[in-house]
């Protein structure tokens, strides 16, 4: 990670981080955010406009063992910041669902939600967190997402947005969501575009709003590209697709791990992909195969456990890697208590070895055509 330096940005970005503060106060003086011991704020649950009673179900014996972390740089204060190595996805929840499903991951411990802009439910992941979260925010890593290829007061904006919607002072990983507009859209796709956004978001960091800050869908061009601006911090997470079958599609675990910028798996478990069933990450054949070697674990479990062990080990057939956890998502708490258990075996150098030579289901290569 680079070195923090002094505010290389001007007057006009002191200006600016200056009101972002304001803002950040006033809206905490209005009471739209929970304190930092946790606290549930005096509202009306959430829960009663979704028809769910609220906290339904007990914690699962097993919530408080911790979930493994690594550590991904430090904030502005300098204090290292440790993401957990399996998180609560809500990639195509709404609301309610979002409400839902982090609510019940909270009940079996996790200890990290992942969510975004373009997903539409922080209202429901912020109140979630209100009123589920009952530990300190210390406690609780928030990843949120904005979109790519947005100009600096855009980044500022969105990111006070996710804030509002969040009821948040600060997340733990603020990310931009794509090296471009989804489009890839004339002016909203080039270098330019993406370095001032990252600029953008280097002052965020520099607020406090984002204890770190990284990049998604990053091609090595791409990551280059804010590299060369990155004059107070450095990208800390790239996010890529990455599950058993996909291989490095975009070429670019090397390069994160030259930089120092820890390599994220996005669909762990391939829930956008087109295979057979056979090639199922949940019930496929080699992941049910490989799952009868140990007792009582499931596909899904397998091709999880692929992921985050490659972390907690730090290398992929031999090579170093910088590996970051998952973040499955669901709204079965079985299925939510099954993720859970990834940490409760091992799999052995011959598993390991059939599940990264496997070539099914494939990912899809194109994010590096993005300008």
């Amino acid at each position: 990670m680079i070195g923090k330096q002094q505010c290389p940005f001007g007057l006009a970005t002191i200006a600016a981080i200056l009101l972002f503060g304001l803002r950040a106060f006033y809206f905490t003086s209005l009471n739209h955010r929970p304190s930092e011991g946790g606290d549930k704020l005096s509202s009306k649950p959430y829960s009663s406009f979704l028809g769910l009673q609220q906290r339904p179900l007990s914690p699962h014996p097993d919530k408080d063992a911790p979930i493994p972390a690594i550590s991904i740089g430090v904030d502005i204060m300098g204090k290292e910041v440790f993401m957990p190595l399996l998180g609560a996805g809500t990639g195509h929840f709404n609301d309610s669902v979002a409400y839902q499903s982090v609510c019940k991951s909270f009940l079996v411990g996790y200890t990290m939600v992942d969510t975004a802009h373009i997903y539409g439910n922080q209202k429901g992941v912020g109140q979630a967190i209100r009123d589920c979260w009952n530990r300190p925010r210390s406690n609780l890593f928030v990843l949120t997402k904005i979109p790519g290829g947005l100009t600096r007061e855009e980044v500022w904006s969105t990111h006070e947005q996710n804030l509002r919607e969040l009821q948040l002072d600060y997340v733990d990983h603020l990310m931009i969501h794509y090296s471009a507009d989804w489009n890839a859209s004339k002016g909203r796709a080039s270098r330019e575009r993406r370095q001032e956004g990252w600029n953008a978001m280097q002052e965020i960091y520099q607020t406090g709003a984002a204890r770190s800050i990284g990049v998604s869908h990053y091609c090595p061009r791409h990551l280059e590209d804010v590299l060369q601006v990155s004059r107070v911090v450095a990208p800390s997470i790239n996010q890529v697709e990455y599950h058993v079958g996909s291989g490095d599609v975009d070429h670019v675990m090397a390069h994160c791990l030259k930089h120092n910028i820890t390599f994220m798996s996005f669909s762990p478990l391939c829930g956008p992909c087109d295979y057979e069933p056979k090639d199922s990450l949940t019930t496929g054949d080699l992941v049910t195969e490989i799952a009868s070697h140990y007792d009582n674990v499931t596909g899904s479990q397998v091709a999880l456990r692929f992921i985050v062990q490659q972390a907690l080990e730090k290398n992929v057939g031999g090579q170093p890697v910088r590996m970051g956890g998952v973040i499955p998502k669901s709204n079965n708490l079985h299925h939510l208590e099954l993720n859970r258990g990834i940490f409760s075996f091992s799999l052995t150098k011959e598993d390991m070895a059939r599940l990264r030579l496997a070539s099914r289901p494939s990912a899809k290569e194109g994010d590096c055509n993005v300008p």
